[in-house]
C-alpha cells in the first residue's frame, strides 16, 4: 500500500513520538506501507524545523526520512493540473499523491484537503489523516 505523506505529517512525525504521525511512521515496514512524499514537502518540512526545533527533533527528522522514498514533482505543473480545485501551494501534494500512484494522501491540513470540492472530486486515491487512516488499517 502506497502512502503519500503531506510535509505537514513528516514535520509532526519528527516533534513528538506520540502522536499519529510518527506512529504511522514506525507502522510502515509491519503492514508493508510505502511512505512517499515530494522533494518540495520534504524541504518545507526541514525549513520550518531548521527554524523552531531543537537538534534531537531535527537528528529524528533525518531518521524517519531513511523510511521514505522521495519523488520530484513539477510544482508549476501540478498548479495548473489542479487549479481552481485546491489552494496553489497545496497542489504538489495532490499531484505528488497522483503522480507516485498513491492509495491515500496522508495530510493533517483539514482545511485545505477536506473540503466539499475535493470531497465531490474523484481521486484514485483516499485523502486521511495520520489517525483516520491507523483506524482503518488497524479494523
Amino acid at each position: 500500500m502506497k502512502l503519500f505523506l503531506d510535509a505537514n505529517v513528516i514535520y509532526s512525525a519528527s516533534r513528538s513520538t506520540n502522536g499519529a504521525s510518527y506512529t504511522l511512521c514506525q507502522l510502515g515496514e509491519k503492514f508493508n506501507l510505502s511512505l512517499i512524499t515530494s522533494t518540495l514537502a520534504l524541504v518545507e518540512a526541514e525549513r520550518n524545523l531548521a527554524e523552531k526545533e531543537k537538534s534531537t527533533v531535527i537528528e529524528r527528522f533525518y531518521q524517519l526520512l531513511k523510511t521514505i522514498k522521495i519523488v520530484t514533482i513539477e510544482s508549476s505543473r501540478a498548479k495548473q493540473y489542479y487549479k481552481g480545485l485546491i489552494e496553489e501551494k497545496d497542489a504538489p501534494i495532490l499531484y505528488g499523491a497522483l503522480r507516485s500512484q498513491a492509495d491515500y494522501l496522508i495530510t493533517l491540513d483539514k482545511k485545505h484537503f477536506f473540503t466539499e470540492k475535493l470531497r465531490k472530486k474523484k481521486f484514485p486515491f483516499i485523502i486521511l489523516t495520520p489517525g483516520q487512516f491507523i483506524k482503518v488499517l488497524t479494523t
